[in-house]
């Protein structure tokens, strides 16, 4: 029998081996059925996409990928994914099949819930998420109606079983097509986050403060911002504080009302850590454990002007926001101009659409293309006005294709992720997973492997101190010290020992102070840099190494500096400024100058001394962002002074001949159809100038391009190839 679905998907219709029963839900992307799976004798939840959707190649591509990353995560509040994929022209997801109910419908019927009963449900919510957000994952549509009852009351102890539905299924796909401007479903308005709402690049915090939203209305009785408008409820998420929870339900710790105040903070970086902190201090005020209790100090903040996207009266400029609009806005208070319901309504009308019973979000602030370049009084670095940053896009330049430079391969295995080349020129490390390889400088282009040195968790960045002494690969909490010599000289453990920190985790990038004293680490799990005295690890033991935590903004990853700034930049789209002195003597307490925004998804920064300009990688804009060095620190509103569209999700960045051009690595991370990895060469002067030809053309290499390095004479580069597990040499005399 044919596994097509009618028009109307009605009982008695089989898709992909599933015969559809009952229709159980239907919102403004999907139908939900219960359906009966032959094969296996169990009733599924059996989610159908809307059709326009399955039409989407970039779309279709993609939902596949992300449905089976969300059900590889293990988790036992996390609705179980039994199979995701395509089935003729229907796109399909096939679940557990929940009896119990859903939150919100529990609400509807009974009202407010028992505190306790509320709290265990939130909690439950957020390790789902905790859970998923490790993994990178990002829900964006949390609420009620999503957390399902196994059969409520029937768990152990008597209590509800959790689980968390539609965990980000198809909702990352479609923000990375253009399907959002025809209106289609991100996210339901009664618990968008601020950042949803204004089209900011999102990470797990605005799942947090979707959960802080339900768990005011399972407490309540309705969300926080219930209006007749879909305009004034957005109004209300960014400038309005939610009502007290204590003015319906007196008998409640007035330690609750501050938890949720801090769970649906309009700046992310002033929610708790992660979600099941907000879970935990949620409990604790419900259970009147502990007077008021105070919200931890997040990554990134700071009492200087938080640069934001705020439109302000000149086009394609921005302004910061401060710290005293921060705290109006926290308060009630209105703040001026363009936040108003009337400023509002103008800027939101286009991007609300009504389905499923919800008003949903569009994607229609993001930019797309490469149009739109803003004034410019000049043709240099120096007289550049203030360029707007781009969003997420999944639109790339074109350009030709080089032809005439030498390359050459060696192969590695693992997957190699960094790359450094010693002061000598024969050697490099390379980074794979497990372990980092050494290679040596031949006779040929390619490089030859010498040996491995197993070294768990180097899966990231490395680094060689500049007197060539030591490669310092990232690894754990920190990073593996490699002794150079004895690595060249075949010694059997040439480690060194690790420099560790207390609670880190997820080291990405590793940085070298340029005297060699101090070891820089982003930890993108934890929201932070490690700083290590190198010195104080060889001299005193590696177990006296640690220094302190700097907090970023969520996800740090790539790391650069000028020798008295340190730029870090993370994967939330957010640019710290450090002062380099201050972060190695006190790192947490002042070392961060300002904190901006600088794109969507910024993967990689390098600091160019020629007009002293930062260069980021904004790997969701497939864009090449230029920012004034000068200005990020003074101006940051007007830092950005160059953008070019490169290929697709271009990762890391190396300067060459004598810094007169750039090469991007655009990894095509998504594995889109049709899309090659590639090396993008742009000209930096055509580049800084906003010429429309400063995208030179690109050079083909191999499947998820990583990093760079160039070796001492600026002849050949290397470029880690992970998606093929080897290493490239590229000899770019032969460039234009």
């Amino acid at each position: 029998m044919s596994d097509q679905v009618p028009d109307g998907f009605r009982a008695g219709s089989l898709v992909a081996g599933y015969r559809l029963e009952e229709r159980i839900g239907e919102g403004g992307m999907a139908t939900v059925f219960r359906a009966y799976d032959g094969r296996l004798g169990r009733y599924v939840a059996l989610k159908i996409l809307a059709p326009a959707l399955a039409s989407d190649d970039t779309f279709r591509q993609r939902f596949v990928r992300e449905s089976r990353a969300a059900a590889a995560v293990d988790e036992p509040h996390i609705i179980p994914v039994f199979e995701a994929g395509e089935s003729g022209d229907v796109l399909f997801i096939a679940m557990r099949y929940v009896r119990g109910g859903d939150v919100r419908s529990l609400i509807r019927g009974s009202g407010p819930l028992p505190a306790l009963r509320a709290a265990d449900i939130v909690a439950q919510a957020a390790s789902a998420l905790d859970a998923a957000h490790e993994r990178g994952l990002v829900h964006r549509d949390v609420k009620p109606a999503n957390m399902l009852l196994e059969s409520s009351g029937a768990g152990a102890g008597g209590a509800d079983h959790v689980y968390l539905s539609d965990f980000g299924l198809s909702k990352g796909a479609l923000a990375a097509t253009d399907l959002t401007d025809r209106g289609q479903f991100l996210g339901t308005l009664d618990y968008a986050s601020p950042e949803q709402i204004e089209a900011r690049p999102l990470d797990g915090r605005c799942d947090q403060y979707a959960l802080a939203c339900s768990a005011f209305e399972m407490l309540y009785g309705e969300p926080p911002f219930r209006r007749d408008e879909g305009v004034s409820v957005m109004y209300a998420h960014l400038s309005e504080e939610p009502p007290l929870v204590r003015s319906r339900r007196p008998e409640l710790p007035a330690a609750v009302d501050d938890v949720l105040a801090t769970g649906m903070a309009k700046q992310p970086s002033n929610r708790y850590g992660s979600c099941g902190e907000f879970a935990a201090a949620l409990r604790r005020a419900l259970s009147a454990e502990g007077s008021r209790p105070a919200a931890a100090p997040r990554a990134g903040h700071r009492d200087s002007a938080i640069a934001m996207p705020v439109p302000s009266g000149r086009s394609g400029e921005t302004q910061p926001l401060t710290k005293d609009d921060v705290q109006l806005s926290q308060r009630g208070v209105r703040p001026p101009g363009w936040r108003s319901p009337a400023g509002l309504a103008g800027i939101c009308a286009a991007v609300l659409v009504l389905a499923g019973g919800g008003y949903l979000l569009a994607d229609g602030g993001h930019a797309r293309g490469d149009g739109g370049h803003a004034r410019r009084d000049g043709d240099s670095a120096r007289t550049a006005t203030a360029l707007a940053l781009p969003g997420s896009t999944s639109t790339t330049a074109t350009a030709e294709i080089l032809t005439g430079v030498s390359t050459a391969t060696t192969k590695l295995g693992g997957a190699p992720f960094g790359v450094a080349v010693t002061p000598s020129a024969q050697y490099a490390f390379v980074t794979t997973g497990k372990s980092v390889v050494l290679v040596r400088d031949a006779p040929g282009l390619a490089p030859q492997v010498v040996r491995t040195i197993a070294v768990h968790g180097a899966g990231k960045g490395v680094a060689v101190t500049a007197d060539g002494r030591f490669a310092i690969a990232a690894a754990g909490s920190g990073a593996a010290v490699i002794n150079v010599a004895e690595a060249e000289g075949g010694f059997p453990d040439p480690v060194a020992g690790f420099l560790a920190s207390p609670n880190g985790s997820g080291a990405v990038e590793v940085l070298i102070s340029p005297d060699d004293q101090f070891v820089f680490v982003t930890l993108q799990n934890s929201a932070e840099m490690a700083v290590f005295s190198l010195k104080a690890a060889l001299t005193r033991g590696f177990g006296r190494s640690f220094v302190g935590y700097v907090p970023l903004p969520a996800q740090p990853v790539g790391m650069t500096t000028d020798g008295k700034w340190l730029y870090v930049v993370s994967l939330t789209g957010k640019l710290a400024v450090l002062n380099l002195s201050e972060a190695e003597k006190d790192p947490g307490k002042s070392s961060v100058v300002t904190t901006v925004r600088d794109g969507s998804g910024s993967a990689r920064a390098l600091y160019s001394g020629h007009g002293k300009v930062i260069w980021v990688t904004a790997r969701q804009s497939d864009a090449l962002l230029g920012f004034s060095a000068a200005k990020l620190r003074t101006d940051p509103a007007h830092a950005l002074i160059a953008r070019v569209k490169v290929g697709e999700t271009p990762l890391g960045e190396t300067l060459i001949d004598h810094g007169t051009l750039i090469l991007v690595a655009d990894s095509n991370l998504n594995h889109l159809a049709g899309v090659q990895s590639s090396l993008a060469v742009v000209n930096t002067a055509e580049a800084l100038s906003g010429k429309p030809h400063a995208l030179l053309g690109y050079l083909r290499v191999g499947p998820v391009l990583r990093q760079f390095a160039v070796e001492p004479g600026g002849h050949v580069v290397l470029v880690t190839v992970q998606g093929a597990g080897r290493l490239e040499a590229v000899n770019i005399d032969g460039l234009p």
